[in-house]
């Protein structure tokens, strides 16, 4: 049995591994031939011998059916266990791939770092600083707080806090991408796969050494996070700690300021002349609010010194544009620049200064008071130097003294500690402004302004520096301090303000007027789009922030500015959805953002002109790339609002998806003509300028718009056609073709030589340059009339409009050539033969003869 056993295993061992289930069939099927096969003759009687009785064939062939079953499944085990060892070695070799790639992104990670020493040293600073800004607000000698000082220190930690915010932003991600690949590390590291070894030696050992060259790669790296990340968190830690003690501060002083204002009405300036407020030097005040002031503003520029470029950038756009302005106005032999209307173009530089940062100085968030001043500094010289030949001479004076007396007033508004000086100071300052409203209105002067706006101003500043100087004298100190300031501010900021308006409407009504008619360029702006006057909103904006730079000198305004906030931001319920009003003023004031960018990007090209060039027609022209950028701009701009004003979009899919049926049915128009607008603008059947006819009307296509299309027509009206119709109606497109076919019968005598009047009319046509000689003109004769030989004269013309005027000319100058050769055209006759001496008896009606009976009677 045990040969029989051997022998089957050999057979087993020569079979090759894939056919092992195959050979098992087999051996199912044929098991009586291999047992005949697997014994000898003297084997078997051997067997009878020594065995004694033969088994029978139902033990014989279960015996061989178990010894099969046990190599089927020592087979599978095998291959059951080779199968796990070579998912054990991808599992292995995907995990060590892991583990090198993270640590390559540890390693670059740790490399790129964050600047670790600049947070360390910034931090540093700051901690430095902190005691320094809070000196001269806490203290037993502090007798007169004054809300200048508590305002720059609060805008100097607010500042420090938003510097640092920043830090810390950068921090918090970079240690949260180094502890998510820690994290990756050691799961990757913990996987149980990772450390079962091969059986085979010769593989155990190629697996130990690469699991020691894969420890002796990440050794280093591992050290170096383990040090790192210990910094890392103590640097969090202090970020954490400082960020927490700014906002415990500005918090500190926003409760003083709210005290101070509480008592804003009592008398502050105390009594005792050996009180700090008399004995304080003023140098030591200056040279204190120097110290602050200067903090403020350095870390402000640091804040938004991208903000500053930007600024600085418009101001070189725009003197280029005016100094083109101004060239072109040179060229136009328009060389008096120095009227009312081009007082923009006498310095393009300062004109520039002077509208970019009445405009631009509102994008600048919460700036410390020394920053406006300085920008207001900048744009009061430019305007001085613009006007210093264009006023009046006593309007000057009075533009040029209000300025210094407005810098002044700021200077002294940058004072924090207070001095009797400084008091006195502010006392000579009302009454120099009121004295010179009160010389303004003596001399009534008035009628010499420029512009007649300013009077209100000088009305403001001086009934501001009357309070000012009333609430000086009964010793309200910082509220006289704040309508002193408030007061010049306003006539200063007014003026320019006003100023800057009108400046851009010159700039405006120049442009409109040279670019009128001049060549067109790609990327020119069309000024008869944009008009000769800024818009309306813009007067609006203007005076909302002239409001808002005035009242940001009182603690009040700042309250009442932080409660309409708090009541825009606060979220409300309807139903399941949470919004808040400042939301949907976000969701309008986007979509409002996203239409006026759209209906700005057409005024950056002028109406182009109609061309017959096949190649610059095959070309989409930039007016088509142009409306489809419009659609994008305006999509964009929908999606962005709802997510800005955190409308769920999930929601609103639900509604539109609720309405569509409806909206299809309601809209179908407006989509059939967008769609139909996009189809025009890329087809290239018609593009703008070309000369088109719509049922039977000619016209001049002038725009291509979302939903309509306008046509200039011939008639004199401009007419809005929905896109959809010019697709679904005949259009022709002169432009397009060659020209247009005209066709001229002229009749002549019968009689007349035929060849003669045909070499005339082909000498005419042929020296007509707007006839076309390809095709070639025809001239043949094609009827007997009744009265006339009719020739045909075919042809056709350059263009559709000398239509009328190549055929007139063609009639005048037959007739005249026809006349000079004695060529007659026959005009229709008809001779008509009347025969006499024939007598007609006509019958008598009877109703006449009655009448006539009844005439005679009567």
């Amino acid at each position: 049995m045990s040969n029989k056993k051997s022998g089957l295993d050999r057979i087993i061992k020569l079979i090759p591994k894939g056919f092992v289930p195959v050979t098992i069939l087999l051996f199912f099927l044929l098991s009586p031939e291999l047992e005949v096969l697997g014994q000898d003759q003297n084997q078997i009687q051997d067997s009878v011998q020594h065995s004694g009785p033969l088994p029978s064939d139902s033990t014989t062939h279960s015996g061989f059916i178990q010894q099969v079953q046990n190599a089927g499944k020592s087979e599978y085990l095998k291959s059951q266990e080779k199968f796990e060892s070579r998912k054990v070695y991808l599992k292995q070799h995907d995990l060590i791939t892991e583990l090198k790639n993270e640590n390559f992104k540890v390693k670059a990670l740790l490399n790129k770092g964050f600047g670790y020493s600049a947070v360390k040293s910034k931090m540093a600073e700051f901690q430095e600083l902190i005691p320094k800004v809070l000196h001269g607000i806490y203290g037993d000698d502090i007798e007169l707080q004054t809300e200048r000082n508590l305002t720059v220190s609060a805008a100097i930690f607010q500042e420090m806090l938003d510097e640092l915010v920043a830090e810390k932003k950068k921090v918090d991600e970079f240690a949260s991408a180094i502890r998510q690949a820690q994290f990756k590390i050691d799961s990757i590291s913990a996987e149980e796969d990772l450390y079962l070894f091969p059986t085979d030696s010769l593989q155990t050992r190629q697996y130990a050494f690469l699991l020691l060259e894969i420890n002796k790669e990440m050794k280093p790296v591992e050290d170096s996070l383990a040090n790192f990340s210990d910094k890392l968190d103590s640097l969090q830690t202090s970020l954490n700690e400082m960020v927490f003690d700014l906002n415990t501060q500005i918090e500190s002083l926003e409760l003083i300021r709210k005290n101070l204002n509480a008592s804003i009405f009592k008398k502050e300036i105390p009594e005792d002349q050996d009180s700090k407020f008399y004995q304080r030097p003023l140098s030591e005040s200056i040279s204190y609010s120097y110290a602050k002031e200067k903090l403020a503003l350095i870390f402000y520029l640091r804040l938004y010194q991208t903000r500053l470029l930007v600024m600085a950038l418009l101001i070189f756009v725009s003197w280029i544009f005016i100094k083109t302005l101004k060239s072109r106005i040179g060229f136009l032999n328009e060389q008096d620049v120095h009227d009312d209307g081009k007082v923009i173009l006498r310095h393009p530089l300062l004109s520039s200064i002077v509208i970019v940062i009445g405009c631009f100085q509102f994008f600048f968030p919460s700036p410390p008071f020394i920053f406006y001043w300085l920008i207001w500094f900048v744009a009061s010289i430019s305007f001085t130097l613009i006007f210093s030949s264009f006023l009046k001479s006593f309007w000057f004076f009075f533009w040029v003294f209000t300025v210094l007396i407005f810098l002044l007033s700021g200077l002294t508004n940058m004072i924090l500690l207070p001095t009797v000086e400084e008091r006195y100071l502010l006392i000579t300052l009302s009454l120099i402004g009121i004295l010179f409203l009160t010389s303004t209105f003596i001399k009534n002067k008035t009628d010499q302004l420029k512009e007649k706006r300013v009077i209100y101003f000088i009305y403001f500043m001086g009934f501001f520096e009357l309070v000012s100087l009333v609430l000086n004298l009964a010793g309200r100190f910082n509220l006289s301090k704040s309508f002193l300031v408030a007061g010049y501010i306003g006539i200063v900021v007014g003026i320019l303000l006003l100023w800057t308006i009108r400046l851009i409407n010159q700039g405006l009504a120049i442009a409109t007027k040279i670019y009128h008619n001049q060549e067109k360029e790609l990327f020119f702006i069309n000024f008869d789009r944009l008009g000769n006057k800024a818009p309306g909103i813009f007067y609006t904006f203007l005076v909302f922030g002239w409001i808002i730079l005035v009242g940001k000198n009182f603690y009040s305004f700042s309250q009442i500015s932080l409660s309409i906030s708090q009541f825009l931001n606060e979220k409300r319920m309807i139903g399941s959805y949470e919004f808040s009003i400042n939301g949907l003023f976000v969701f309008l004031i986007i979509l409002l953002v996203s239409v006026l960018i759209s209906r700005l990007l057409s005024l950056f090209a002028a109406d182009p002109e109609a061309s017959n060039s096949a190649e610059k027609r095959k070309r989409i022209s930039f007016g088509s790339w142009l409306l489809l950028v419009q659609i994008f701009v305006i999509s964009l701009g929908l999606f962005l609002a709802f997510a800005a004003s955190g409308i769920p979009l999930d929601k609103i899919t639900i509604i539109l998806g609720a309405l569509s049926v409806g909206i299809g049915l309601g809209l179908q128009g407006l989509v059939n003509n967008l769609v139909s607008g996009l189809i025009l603008a890329f087809e290239n059947t018609v593009k703008v300028g070309d000369l088109i006819e719509i049922e039977g009307k000619p016209g001049i296509m002038k725009s291509i718009g979302f939903r309509s299309s306008v046509v200039n027509m011939f008639e004199g009206p401009t007419v809005v056609i929905p896109n959809g119709d010019l697709i679904s109606k005949q259009l022709i497109n002169w432009t397009t073709g060659r020209g247009r076919k005209l066709t001229a019968v002229i009749g002549v005598a019968y009689g007349t030589d035929l060849g003669l009047a045909i070499q005339l009319l082909k000498e005419i046509v042929g020296e007509d340059s707007r006839i076309r000689m390809n095709p070639a003109p025809r001239v043949v004769p094609v009827e007997f009339t009744d009265s006339s030989i009719d020739i045909e004269v075919t042809f056709w013309v350059n263009t559709y409009l000398d239509y009328p005027f190549v055929k007139g000319d063609l009639i005048s100058k037959a007739n005249e050539s026809f006349k000079h050769n004695g060529i007659r055209i026959p005009f229709p006759q008809m001779d008509l033969h009347v025969k006499s001496g024939i007598k007609v008896d006509l019958p008598k009606s009877p109703q006449k003869d009655s009448d006539s009976q009844n005439l005679n009677q009567g």
